[in-house]
């Protein structure tokens, strides 16, 4: 980080950000209020990062977990809001809303996921940012939409997309949607496209309940533990599973593990988006 706070004293335009709020909407998608916090000045070496807030809806929070690393790395991150009201449940939010509660296929337009290209093209015009080299962050919740986007959207623009700390995953494996490829419409053509852009799962090694935290996840918590006993190990057997495949479909593979030394538990802030916000930096260069 010291390094870091030396290229931030050379550039002082980064050490001040703005923070505010806009709307956003598609053709099937309406008035999702996006957080943001931008540099005071825009220049060429600004970044865009979309973050994906967790369970609780709470954009704005997620937003304020950044505000420091934009000031310090010359990033613009956005948050949109996916409120409970307008966007009910795990698979309206968590999973994309490729298909609903009961089993229905939803329309590309109306899948979050569609959302995110539209919103990005729209940050980097509204913020002058001159790169389309842009990353997309999720913890939790926000982490289960963002692997779905990987592994549903293998045509996404993103440089470098990052999940944190899901509950469970989409796995390479033959079991029903949401928890494996039978009934997801993924090819192994969508398999090779997305292992070959850059992918990074970071667990947190403190980050060890066994214990269900939602109604939701108690009632599927035998398929969840049936991918590990908790979110450290169901990370590390998800990864396992993932390079087995890429060996399996003879695919070069992007995608990368790290654990973050943590001591809290599933937190985000200090635990997490520190590391997360150097990775961008770098990479999105």
């Amino acid at each position: 980080m010291k390094k870091l706070l030396i290229l931030v004293a050379l550039f002082p335009f980064a050490i001040f950000a703005d923070e505010d709020v806009f709307n956003f909407s598609t053709a099937s998608i309406l008035d999702v209020p996006v957080f943001y916090v931008a540099p005071n000045r825009i220049n060429k070496d600004t970044r865009l990062v979309v973050v994906m807030h967790g369970r609780k809806r709470n954009a704005e929070e997620y937003r304020d977990q950044w505000v420091d690393y934009a000031k310090e790395l010359n990033l613009v991150v956005i948050v949109p809001e996916f409120s409970e009201d307008k966007f009910p449940g795990v698979h309206t939010y968590n999973y994309g809303n490729v298909f609903n509660a009961d089993g229905q296929k939803q329309s590309i337009e109306s899948r979050l996921f569609s959302l995110i290209e539209p919103l990005v093209k729209e940050s980097l015009n509204r913020f002058k940012v001159r790169s389309d080299h842009w990353g997309i962050y999720g913890h939790g919740a926000g982490a289960h939409f963002v692997h779905r986007y990987v592994i549903h959207n293998p045509q996404s623009s993103y440089t470098l997309a990052i999940a944190a700390n899901l509950g469970w995953y989409l796995t390479m494996t033959d079991k029903d949607w949401p928890f494996g490829l039978n009934k997801s419409g993924i090819s192994d053509t969508m398999l090779k496209d997305a292992f070959n852009k850059y992918f990074l799962l970071m667990l947190g090694m403190s980050d060890v309940s066994t214990k269900p935290n939602t109604p939701y996840v108690a009632s599927i918590f035998d398929k969840v533990t049936d991918q590990g006993k908790h979110r450290l190990e169901r990370g590390r057997n998800f990864f396992n599973g993932v390079l087995m495949k890429s060996k399996e479909l003879d695919a070069f593979l992007k995608w990368g593990l790290v654990e973050v030394p943590t001591k809290d538990g599933h937190s985000n802030t200090k635990q997490m988006v520190p590391f997360a916000a150097e990775l961008f930096y770098e990479r999105l260069k």
